[in-house]
């Protein structure tokens, strides 16, 4: 892993990314306590992630287009600098008890367009950073250090939310992008993926963007199931979680140390995919995935924090696995002109579900209750994994990327394939 971070382009990157990550971690924890605060319902906090995920997903639509056309570099500083702006404003509008549940509904939103123009940004600079061979373990570095930074920023966020209040915590959000912002200045120019001259109409690049994905269908099934995985679990979670945590545990402290433990284990996920190579790294992933499974259960029996927090810890020993392994499979998969699109058409199909999913939880704890809502959180998470492993497309992700690794698909194709 210190192999990709001696080239000081991805150094820069990657020490970006630290910083905005930290700030990522803090405001996660402090969004859900500020509307708590200002409104204290579980429909304005579905309400708020739930406007902050349609705004992020409509925003996929074209972002990827766009990161494919421009200079990507520049479009993450401007992403950044958006992203100050509206964390600066929200924080302002906190500390100064002036804020109101529209205020953080339409901030929440504008930072969640800038940040939908960066992720795909992200995905297709790296391979210009980096040569092939140090993709996997590039990622896997920039996982590992994401997920320790989580693992710590969950557990800083919930003590700085009972410290020092949510608004001071979400300025500390906004200084990060400004750090951030300064490291990937300091990268220099890094030309467009294709010249000028290759750009065809807007509609049309779009349109070659989701031909890319649907032609994949181990593309287009694991975004799929990913949709209904965060509709059943992911974004109902964030809605139950941080209530059941202010009801039944010790508030803001109790969420940011279980999500902690969820980063930890990630972190831990990451470091193994980049440094191991394991052979079928995502039946691993896929067996940790059961764990989601466990999280509402340990939830609605108010289990002791220490074995929640564990059963966080699987989870994210689950996503470090899958989301270091999927990143570098699309990247080496998809051409590289064309890997921002596909990039975004990823993140919004993945994400389609969320806004129904806040939506619903809200619905669901305030008119059957939260005991009926986990329980059904549960039993479809627990479907969902069985789908995930019983499919041979999904077992085989990231086999070409082992030392020895065979597969029929071939590296940077543009033609369909199966899998």
């Amino acid at each position: 892993m210190r192999e990709p971070l001696r080239h000081r382009p991805f150094r820069l990157l990657f020490l970006a990314q630290c910083a905005s990550f930290l700030g990522d971690a803090v405001f996660l924890v402090a969004l859900a306590f500020a509307v708590i605060e200002v409104s204290g319902t579980a429909s304005a906090l579905g309400l708020v992630l739930g406007v902050g995920s349609v705004a992020l997903i409509a925003t996929f639509l074209v972002s990827g287009v766009w990161a494919d056309r421009l200079p990507r570099l520049r479009v993450m500083v401007a992403s950044d600098l958006v992203r100050v702006a509206s964390q600066a404003t929200l924080a302002t509008l906190l500390i100064t008890e002036r804020a109101e549940l529209w205020h953080l509904v339409a901030l929440n939103a504008v930072y969640s367009m800038a940040t939908a123009f960066f992720m795909p940004a992200r995905t297709g600079i790296t391979p210009q950073l980096l040569e092939p061979r140090l993709l996997m373990s590039g990622n896997g570095a920039m996982a590992t250090a994401e997920n320790l930074i989580w693992m710590v920023g969950f557990a800083f966020g919930g003590i700085l939310v009972a410290a020092i209040g949510v608004g001071w915590a979400i300025a500390i959000d906004a200084a990060t992008f400004v750090v951030s912002a300064a490291f990937l200045l300091a990268i220099g120019r890094v030309p467009p993926s294709a010249p000028a001259a290759d750009r065809q109409p807007f509609l049309r690049e779009l349109g070659d963007g989701w031909r890319e994905m649907t032609s994949r269908r181990w593309l287009w099934f694991v975004i799929l199931n990913a949709t209904v995985f965060l509709l059943v679990y992911e974004a109902p979670l964030q809605v139950v979680g941080p209530l059941t945590m202010d009801d039944a545990y010790d508030g803001s402290r109790s969420w940011g140390f279980a999500l902690s433990a969820m980063g930890g284990g990630a972190m831990v996920g990451a470091f193994l995919s980049a440094t191991h190579r394991l052979r079928r790294p995502i039946l691993w992933a896929l067996g940790a995935f059961f764990a989601c499974a466990l999280v509402p259960v340990m939830l609605l029996v108010e289990a002791p924090l220490l074995a929640l927090a564990a059963t966080f810890a699987v989870v994210g020993l689950g996503f470090g696995l899958f989301d270091t392994v999927w990143e570098s499979t699309v990247q080496s998969r998809v051409p590289a002109d064309k890997v921002s699109r596909v990039s975004a058409w990823d993140w919004m199909g993945s994400m389609a579900g969320m806004p129904l999913g806040f939506a619903l939880a809200g619905v669901l704890v305030e008119s059957v209750g939260r005991t009926a809502t986990l329980a059904s959180m549960a039993v479809g998470t627990f479907l969902i994994c069985v789908v995930f492993v019983l499919d041979r497309d999904v077992r085989s992700l990231g086999a070409e990327l082992a030392p020895g690794g065979e597969t029929d698909v071939p590296v940077r194709d543009s033609a369909g394939s199966t899998g």
